[in-house]
Order: C-alpha cells, then structure tokens, then sequence
C-alpha cells in the first residue's frame, strides 16, 4: 500500500535532499528505487552507494586514499496501517534489510520507518537500546513529529547527517494520513 500524500511528501523530500548530497559527507548515495520488494516486505524508498564520494579533485583524492570504500543502503519505510508500529513489524524490516546487507555484502544500512501514529513506549525502548554497529534505525512519528534513533553511530547519524527532524519539521502531517 503506498503512502498517504503528506508522508509521500516527506519520502520526496527525503529523497530529494539524498540526491542533491545530503548525506555526502557520510556515503554517496546514488540509486535509487521506489517500491522496493524484499521478499514479502515493501519498502517505499531504497537508496544504495558507497562511502567513497565523488567530489571535485581534492576531495576525490581525499577519499581515495583516506577513505575505505564501502558499499551502504538506505531503506525507508511509512507503516500506514491503522495499527500502531510495534516491535514485531519493526523486526521484520529489520530481517528484510538485513537479509540485504548479507545478499549485497554491505558494510552498513539506514532504516528508517514512519508512522502516522505515535509511537508506543515498547518501540521507543527497543530502538534507543539497539546497538548493532552494521543498522542503523530512526523511527518517527509523523503525528507528534517524536523521533528515536538507535544507540549506535550509524543510528545517530540520520538524525544528524540526514536532517530527518527538519525534514520532518517542515510538513503538516496531521492525523489524516
């Protein structure tokens, strides 16, 4: 099921910053897929890279011979089920996109889920105690515009690198998505 407008908005608009070098600092992302299927799990933004940038001369010799050159991913994920995100249907995203780093031999993912709801205690206590170094998850609520990010440096990353609280910051989601 796709997403409503307001949260199709904030997965453009995600992307969008992706594509114009958002994240650079951090990966190169530089395909990217809507409406990815990984087995029975559909996610409505994929993104795929490596660590190594492209940049202008300087900077591209910087990356070569400082830098390793990682392959990485993004997943996006808007829950828009009447049903609150629980840590049940986060594990299965988690499963798919591990699956993928396994499969394509990333070093590391993003995966970040919306919801149209707020978000329980659970799913905040689960996320905040993640600490697996190869995912990185943010979960945030387009209603109360609450964000979570696991307890590892990838985790911390979306928040700061992605700029997913200004993203987020910047709609008018309401209720009605």
């Amino acid at each position: 099921m796709a997403a409503p407008r307001g949260a199709q908005l904030l997965i453009d608009n995600l992307e969008d910053s992706l594509i114009r070098g958002k994240a650079r600092w951090v990966a190169d992302l530089n395909e990217f897929f809507r409406g990815y299927r990984i087995k029975d799990t559909e996610f409505d933004l994929y993104a795929r890279g490596r660590t190594r940038n492209r940049g202008f001369f300087l900077s591209r010799f910087f990356a070569w011979t400082a830098l390793p050159d990682y392959s990485v991913s993004l997943f996006c994920a808007y829950e828009s089920s009447g049903a609150h995100l629980t840590v049940e249907k986060l594990r299965r995203r988690m499963e798919a996109v591990s699956h993928t780093i396994r499969e394509d031999e990333l070093k590391w993912a993003w995966l970040i889920v919306l919801s149209n709801r707020e978000l329980s205690p659970e799913v905040v206590s689960f996320v905040s105690r993640y600490d697996r170094n190869e995912l990185g998850l943010g979960v945030a609520s387009t209603k109360s515009q609450q964000m979570v990010f696991s307890n590892n440096q990838i985790g911390r990353s979306i928040g700061k690198h992605l700029s997913l609280r200004k993203l987020l910051g910047g709609l008018d989601l309401g209720e009605n998505d």
